[in-house]
């Protein structure tokens, strides 16, 4: 009976003959450093399924010792050295709504911000990259894909929007192309030139589209304010006169009283995935 159950089931040696198309980002090697100075997240194909389906493309079987190994002393994110913005730019990208233009935002709380989302621009880049894998190219549906399946519906609805609008802007601005650069067309304030370099230095796909960079970055300023909206709207923080008065510690808390920013900022791996967006 054993036998016929290993033959049969699929669990024993035809288990092996069934590899998943769908290829998953390795947690136990980060990133990898080139001569360049730029680094590379790499894709392995650990995760098995029997039959290719999407219930069964992250189900880790039990040969998988080193996936098991990272799975159970919970993987982190690898953490940005390099982020494609500077606090500057964060600061002048949430003056850019009224109602977030309260006065000057302290230099530490600018830092966290950006080290918290910049977590989230690793998801996002990490599930560009794997959607990229089929055709060997990022395009601006990769980007869209990914930012759809790593937010949530609220929070992705509002970045799609302001990707959109970033890139009808772009496209419609032909005249004097030539004079202005690709940010101002779009009307972001972070950088498209920067955001693309980051793309292509992390390896996100071999063929990169000016597109994909501008939804990344459109996407990635939208998510800023998002943010820093939630935060100034939680009842954690402080008002004395509609100012809003809070430190990082009610930063913290107000972050973690949020369900969809939670699980998001923090730098654990399995807390978001593309499995649980299916």
């Amino acid at each position: 009976t054993l036998e016929d159950l290993t033959l049969d089931s699929g669990y024993g040696g035809a288990a092996d003959s069934f590899r998943s198309s769908s290829l998953s980002l390795c947690c136990s090697e980060a990133h990898v450093s080139y001569a360049h100075g730029g680094h590379c997240w790499h894709l392995t194909d650990s995760m098995r399924s029997r039959h290719n389906s999407l219930d069964t493309v992250n189900t880790v079987l039990a040969e998988d010792g080193e996936t098991l190994e990272c799975s159970g002393h919970c993987a982190k994110l690898p953490e940005l050295e390099d982020v494609p913005w500077s606090l500057g730019e964060v600061e002048n990208a949430l003056n850019k709504e009224e109602e977030l233009r309260f006065g000057t935002v302290s230099a530490d709380l600018l830092a966290r911000l950006s080290t918290l989302v910049s977590r989230a621009l690793v998801r996002i880049a990490r599930e560009a990259q794997r959607l990229s894998l089929r055709y060997g190219k990022c395009t601006k549906y990769e980007v869209q894909s990914a930012i759809k399946m790593i937010l949530s519906w609220t929070i992705s609805v509002n970045c799609i929007a302001a990707a959109l609008s970033a890139l009808s802007m772009y496209n419609m601005s032909t005249e004097d192309k030539f004079s202005r650069g690709k940010s101002e067309r779009c009307g972001l304030v972070f950088s498209v030139g920067k955001f693309f370099r980051w793309m292509v230095d992390g390896r996100v796909a071999v063929r990169i589209h000016e597109h994909a960079a501008i939804y990344l970055t459109a996407c990635m300023e939208s998510l800023f304010r998002e943010v820093f909206t939630r935060v100034l709207n939680s009842s954690v923080v402080e008002k004395d006169n509609g100012i809003p008065k809070f430190t990082l510690e009610s930063f913290e808390q107000a972050l973690s009283n949020d369900s969809e920013l939670y699980g998001l900022l923090l730098p654990y791996q399995h807390l978001t995935c593309g499995k649980n967006a299916n």
